[in-house]
């Protein structure tokens, strides 16, 4: 199969290219970088000039689109917004010149808008799933809202079968993770367990303290500033307020490889989001009990099992048969 992968040289770029070259793909790669020494056909190109694009993508079998910039904050707002979706806009629009039929794209947990948001809410249910209502009050977010709905517009227009991948929390190798934050995982979930333990009313006191001053925060838009203003919080307090509304919930970057080679490959149409995680909960500790203690006024409506996440990861597994490999009670090795 002939893939061209944008954003080719970028952390997640790399890491896939030599996984689809290992797996006897031929790609080609575009980029924003002057040079890209990853052995393969390169060419630099601005997405915001479709021109520039289209020799490249002629001839090619299907498109990886990973080119985004990845956070608030790392450029102006209208910046951030512009490139994630007309880049992503122009990309389909050339496929669709030039009969591709198949395109992956790099969409995000944060197409629901919970995390980075600056106008904070509850989510609805758990586990949380595809048809969540996405809420976003932040650029970034809001552009992966819309990356999807472009998906959306080019299947329906030119019958173009796409998958967008809610990659989770994490998307490092694992053994970088547990290098670099496995002591912080292993504190926070001391403290997950403290909380847990408490009463009832002490748990829910020090839960309504702890979302208070980190909605504060997220109203200051902090992310979208990068400011550095210190936390009200303790640091385990604010680990585990990021870990709630990332849903304890991450993958790993071999995995997300994986997922991204399966998309390409299987048979499916239409446009569907995939939530692409690991099966467990981050902490690996029994569901039931941390949506109970740490999402009081959410609804579930399936029943938890054991250290199970509290995102659906099936339409992911039914679709394209992703499946996490990397666990992560490898976190914790």
């Amino acid at each position: 199969m002939k893939v061209l992968i944008t954003g080719c040289a970028g952390r997640v770029g790399e890491a896939v290219i030599a996984h689809l070259v290992a797996s006897g793909f031929d790609v080609r790669g575009v980029d924003v970088a002057d040079s890209f020494d990853g052995n393969i056909d390169y060419l630099k190109c601005d997405l915001l000039d479709a021109d520039t694009l289209r020799p490249y993508i002629e001839g090619m079998d299907a498109v990886l689109h990973l080119a985004a910039i990845p956070a608030p904050g790392r450029g102006p707002n209208a910046q951030i917004f512009q490139i994630n979706t007309a880049g992503t806009f122009n990309v389909f629009d050339v496929c669709a010149q030039h009969n591709v039929g198949r395109v992956v794209v790099a969409s995000s947990i944060n197409a629901i808008g919970y995390f980075f948001g600056a106008v904070p809410f509850e989510i609805d249910y758990l586990p949380v799933d595809e048809d969540h209502p996405k809420l976003a009050s932040d650029a970034y977010s809001f552009s992966k809202q819309v990356t999807e709905e472009i998906g959306t517009y080019f299947w329906r227009r030119d019958h173009i079968s796409n998958a967008c991948l809610r990659f989770w929390a994490g998307l490092r190798p694992i053994d970088e993770m547990r290098k670099t934050t496995g002591d912080s995982f292993r504190s926070v979930k001391a403290f997950a367990e403290e909380l847990l333990g408490m009463s009832q009313k002490d748990a829910t006191d020090a839960l309504q303290r702890m979302r208070a001053a980190y909605d504060d925060e997220r109203r200051e838009r902090r992310y979208e500033l990068r400011a550095g203003k210190t936390s009200e919080l303790t640091e385990d307090e604010h680990r585990l307020m990021t870990l709630r509304h990332n849903y304890f919930s991450f993958v790993a970057l071999e995995d997300a490889c994986r997922a991204m080679e399966l998309s390409l490959t299987a048979e499916y149409e239409g446009s569907h989001p995939l939530l692409i995680l690991d099966r467990n909960n981050t902490l690996m500790m029994d569901a039931a009990n941390l949506a109970k203690r740490l999402y009081p006024d959410v609804s579930v409506q399936q029943a938890l099992d054991g250290t199970q996440s509290l995102v659906n990861w099936k339409k992911a597994q039914d679709l394209v048969g992703f499946e996490a490999e990397i666990s992560a009670a490898a976190l914790f090795e």
